[in-house]
């Protein structure tokens, strides 16, 4: 019969453990009005409706808007009224739980703010050319340790060390030149990446905690030390980020993290018989198998409501920019309207996206099975070997550099060079032609992202075959094109614009009055019973 190993009994223990803080009886708890939490829960969903992100990153992008504009804008220097005003709100937009934290989580938050102050307040009284990456820096390492206050990651990082741990014995390194503990600190980040789909701010947090293992209890002359030697730490944690083999190693861990992320699923749902199941291999597949069909379907019902939102989304933009700009412009520029190029702009691009959605797969039973053969491996300790041998990069301005980049360059015009051949034949006018290409490329980068997501459990290699190679050839120049335009218009959010500094700021306040009037009511109300 099969035995756990070890790591497993101890990652099992450390699920098993409380590590909530028990609240005394006699400390009475943050409790807000109902009805005017509601007005911030609801505004806080329309700036997230606005300003999409990714789940998991919902709570800190919010918590670093709500700590720039209270340090930023209003210039707010008072800890304790920045720590008060940060926690209502987390709870009026439901972060945190009303009526079950205590009071005096605002001194300890403010404790934790009194820290980042002392070093943005050096970083302002020392002017210097990097100071505005410094201070973001220091805004995105607070919003990640009071994210980990409010949220406590102790079983998440129990698995990120377990994994870790894992692929130091697993990942053999071959043909390389890198010092162990470069290895290592690389192995740690792509598990960190891949596993807890931790973003650059909580890496460089995470690195920093490191370097600095007791960050979170420094004292104010430890901090003053830290001051002078802060861009030092922060350039050094960036080249570890930026290390010429990260992005490999990161791939070799990103298809191992699919077999530690089921297992932490079945864990923290089984957390009280998780030792039986694991400890019994039959009941151990059954279960992963289980799992698995559960996240093909979950996959597939988000990937379809996520399609139809896209589909709906671009035909709508195309009608309206149809009646807005094209028709204007051929009635005024060119004189007549070209109705077969109008209806192909606002028809083809949702079709387009039907069709890539209808060509996306989610993993099936073959993937099911490798996934149970490893996770078994995995826990009773049966010997897996990965061999990384790192491919060769080539050097900026080497003639294969030069050679394979001019070959990039046309395979960027052999694809839309096409297009737009194919538009001139259909006789389209310089601004129908533009917008039909600009929605041809975000389309195409969409689609790629929802791949991307419905492959997000699939272990099985794709294959490497000549029509793959044209697929890839003709679509990669568009679909990093759309990437660019999908990355840099997002920062340019109008909508966002308007919310954050000429709605958010009196909104907010007149929630906080709205507050003290229904605490007041209620004080008068209490008066009257007695």
């Amino acid at each position: 019969m099969s035995e756990i190993t070890q790591e497993i009994e101890w990652l099992l223990e450390t699920y098993n453990k409380d590590y909530s803080h028990p609240i005394p009886k006699d400390i009475s708890k943050i409790k807000l009005s109902q009805l005017v939490s509601k007005l911030g829960f609801f505004y806080e969903k329309l700036r997230n409706a606005i300003d999409y992100n990714e789940e998991h990153l919902i709570r800190r992008n919010s918590l670093k808007r709500l700590l720039k504009r209270q340090i930023m804008f209003l210039q707010e220097r008072d800890v304790a009224k920045i720590s008060q005003t940060l926690i209502y709100e987390f709870i009026r937009a439901k972060y945190l739980p009303n009526d079950t934290l205590p009071e005096t989580v605002i001194d300890e938050v403010a404790a934790i703010l009194a820290k980042y102050l002392l070093l943005l307040r050096y970083f302002w009284s020392h002017p210097s050319p990097l100071n505005g990456k410094l201070i973001e820096w220091t805004l995105d390492i607070a919003v990640c340790e009071l994210d980990e206050f409010f949220l406590p990651q102790e079983k998440e990082l129990a698995m990120v060390n377990y994994m870790y741990s894992e692929m130091v014995k697993t990942i053999a390194f071959t043909k390389v030149k890198i010092d162990e503990k470069e290895k290592n600190l690389q192995i740690y980040i792509a598990v960190l990446k891949n596993l807890s789909k931790a973003d650059l701010p909580l890496l460089r947090y995470r690195l920093l905690k490191l370097y600095l293992p007791n960050w979170t209890s420094l004292s104010a002359e430890e901090i003053n030390d830290f001051c002078a030697n802060s861009l030092n730490v922060k350039q050094k944690i960036d080249r570890h980020l930026s290390h010429p083999l990260a992005f490999q190693i990161s791939q070799i861990v990103r298809i191992q993290s699919v077999f530690f992320g089921i297992l932490k699923q079945l864990i923290e749902q089984n957390q009280s018989d998780a030792h039986e199941i694991i400890d019994q291999p039959e009941e151990l597949e059954v279960k992963i198998a289980t799992i698995c069909s559960n996240n093909y379907k979950n996959i597939r019902a988000r990937l379809m409501g996520s399609i139809f939102r896209v589909i709906i989304y671009i035909f709508f933009t195309k009608t309206v920019l149809a009646f807005v700009l094209e028709l204007p412009y051929d009635r005024l520029i060119i004189g007549a309207i070209n109705w077969q190029s109008l209806i192909i702009n606002v028809v083809f691009h949702p079709v387009l996206m039907a069709f890539i959605a209808s060509s996306i797969r989610v993993p099936g039973e073959k993937n099911t099975k490798i996934i149970i053969g490893e996770i078994k491996k995995i826990v009773y300790g049966e010997d897996r070997k990965i061999v990384f041998k790192p491919r060769k990069m080539m050097r900026r301005g080497s003639i294969g550099y030069l050679a394979f980049n001019a070959f990039y360059s046309v395979m960027f015009i052999i694809s839309f060079g096409i297009v737009i051949w194919a538009l001139r034949q259909i006789h389209f006018n310089l601004l129908s032609g533009l917008l039909f290409v600009f929605f041809l490329t975000v389309v195409s980068f969409f689609g790629f992202r929802l791949r991307t997501f419905a492959n997000q459990y699939l272990v099985i290699p794709r294959k490497d075959n000549l029509i793959n190679l044209a697929v890839d050839f003709f679509t990669l120049p568009i679909i990093r094109v759309g990437r660019f335009f999908s990355s840099n218009f997002s920062r340019i959010n109008v909508f966002l614009y308007i919310l954050d500094f000429i709605i958010e700021t009196p909104f907010k306040m007149l929630v906080e009055a709205l507050e003290k009037a229904v605490s007041f009511i209620r004080e008068k109300r209490e008066e009257i019973d007695e």
